[in-house]
Order: C-alpha cells, then sequence, then structure tokens
C-alpha cells in the first residue's frame, strides 16, 4: 500500500486472533463477571447476593460449577461464530477512519445477535440437564431453562458489551502491527545508503601534500623497499597502506594480486605474455610498464579477465 496515501483512503486487513487457543477461558469468566454486574439492579442485588452476604464460597461455587462450567460453551460457540464471520469476509479488512471503523461496528452487530440465539439453547439445555438429573420434570425446565425472550436480554448486553470489547482490542491490535511495518517500510525508505563494501578512496601524499585519492583512478599499487606507492596516469603518490591490506579491503572483481610487490587494476592491463621459466609478462595500458608474474597466478587471471567463462 502506498505510504502517500492518506489515511482515509487506506485499508488495512483484519484477522480474529485474541479468539485462538486457550484464552477463551478468561474471555468466559470476564462475561460472566459482566453479566452478574448487570444483575445489581434486582431485587437481592441479583448474583451477588451471596458475595454481599459474606458467603463467598457459595457464590465461588455458583460462579465456577453453576455459570462458568456451562458458559465456558456458550463463548467457545461464540468465538469460533466469530473466526467464521471473519474468515466469510465480513470483518476482514477496515477503512481507516471514523466512518470505516464505525461501518467495522456495525457490520459486527448481527453477528452478536444471531449468536445468542445458536449457544443459548445449547447452554442451557445442558445446564438443566446437569443440574436436574436424572429428576426432568418440564415445570424445572419451563420457563427457567427453555430459551425466551427473557433469556435472550440476559445474554444480550453482556454479549454486546464482551463481544465489542473483544472487536476492538483485536483491531487494536491489528492496527498496532500494521503501523509497526508502516513505520518499519518508512525508516527504511529514509535509511541513508549503505556504506560501500570495498575502498572507495586512498589516503595519499606527494611533495604537495595528502589527499584522498579515488582508488579507480589508481592503475597500480607498488612497494619498493619499504615505501608503499600508488601509481596512476603519470603521477605516483606514497599510501600508508600495505600491498595485503589493500588486497584484503578492495574489489577483487576490479584489482589482481601479480606478485608480492604489485596490485594492479584490471581495466588498466594491455596484455600478457610468456616469458621464460614458467613465468609471464603483464603490461600496463602505458606500453612501458611490465610486471613478472608467476604461471601460478595465471589461471586466477584469465578468469578476472574473462569472468563467467
Amino acid at each position: 500500500m502506498d505510504t502517500n496515501t492518506t489515511a482515509a483512503a487506506q485499508k488495512i486487513r483484519v484477522d480474529f486472533r485474541v479468539g485462538r487457543g486457550w484464552a477463551w477461558l478468561v474471555y468466559t469468566l470476564i462475561g460472566i463477571l459482566l453479566y452478574q454486574l448487570f444483575t445489581l439492579q434486582r431485587p437481592g442485588f441479583g448474583e451477588f447476593r451471596l458475595l454481599l452476604e459474606g458467603r463467598i464460597f457459595e457464590w465461588l461455587r455458583s460462579l465456577l460449577l453453576y455459570y462458568f462450567v456451562f458458559e465456558l460453551l456458550s463463548v467457545f460457540i461464540f468465538l469460533r461464530l466469530t473466526l467464521l464471520y471473519f474468515s466469510l469476509g465480513r470483518l476482514d479488512e477496515v477503512a481507516l477512519s471514523f466512518k470505516g471503523w464505525l461501518l467495522h461496528q456495525l457490520r459486527f452487530l448481527p453477528l452478536v445477535l444471531t449468536a445468542i440465539l445458536v449457544f443459548g439453547p445449547i447452554t442451557n439445555g445442558l445446564r438443566y440437564l446437569v443440574v436436574f438429573y436424572p429428576d426432568y420434570v418440564w415445570g424445572d425446565y419451563f420457563p427457567e431453562y427453555f430459551f425466551t425472550a427473557r433469556m435472550y436480554v440476559n445474554y444480550l448486553l453482556p454479549y454486546l458489551v464482551f463481544g465489542y470489547l473483544i472487536l476492538n482490542f483485536n483491531l487494536f491490535l491489528n492496527y498496532n502491527e500494521w503501523n509497526k511495518e508502516r513505520f518499519s517500510r518508512l525508516s527504511e525508505a529514509l535509511q541513508t545508503p549503505e556504506a560501500p563494501k570495498y575502498l572507495q578512496y586512498v589516503q595519499a601524499g606527494d611533495d604537495e601534500g595528502t589527499l584522498l585519492l579515488p582508488v579507480d583512478q589508481v592503475w597500480w599499487f607498488e612497494v619498493e623497499g619499504k615505501n608503499y606507492m600508488a601509481v596512476t596516469n603519470g603521477k605516483t603518490y606514497g599510501i600508508g597502506l600495505t600491498i595485503s591490506e589493500l588486497e584484503e579491503q578492495l574489489d577483487p572483481e576490479l584489482f589482481f594480486r601479480v606478485n608480492r610487490a604489485v596490485l594492479v587494476q584490471l581495466r588498466f592491463v594491455k596484455n600478457y605474455s610468456y616469458w621464460e621459466n614458467d613465468k609471464y609478462i603483464l603490461r600496463m595500458n602505458d606500453d612501458k610498464t611490465e610486471f613478472v608474474m608467476q604461471r601460478t597466478r595465471l589461471k586466477t587471471l584469465k578468469e578476472r579477465l574473462n569472468p563467467g567463462k
């Protein structure tokens, strides 16, 4: 996606990652506590009556055995349906604007309204079968455990809150990841070019002073006694690097070690020919400079002068 496009015109891909793994166990407990909070306005403070009366263990037993065990199934079904909803493309992208966010929220609403119709009868039917086993009586099942409008309403507000918390937390994770990738791409685009891999300049000096000499102007480097020199077209400079150091730092595709004392730039080599005693003569383009090369170096020279052959 073009990073210069305005945010309002951009869309990001969204997947439902918070519904995977075992996190739904925690979601279940959060959902149940939300539901119980919504019952505080009932006479006797609803589901929190036992807790407020100090009967903590009874409240915990009710929370874990009567609600948590069975509502695990509700949350599991809800999250599976949400994953399916995402996979069908209903919520797989969102525009980066308030309108895009709002449409994303509205597209999620039909899922919440429908999901309750799916898991409500299953969860409460199973709860009735376990709690009243083996004494099943219609009067116990209906209307308390039969799926009615009242039961639907009891589920509606907690799952609206729970569902939209999950949806927007998931959206936050997707946006955060998209933003990190976008920032990474921008950072890469603004990075300074990578430093050259090989030596581009060598510090050199002559009677006039010191300068940074571009290596592409050097015809060859050589050593005489303890003096290391760089030779250009008609001029010689003293340098502070040895031939071995130069060989390590210069591009091997451009420079060739003729012998222990000389390193030449290949584009300034005119030709070579056999001399005597398994030795060759290497001639430079100035038509006067020649270097002696051992036969053992010939194969490498040919490969450098004719790459790919």
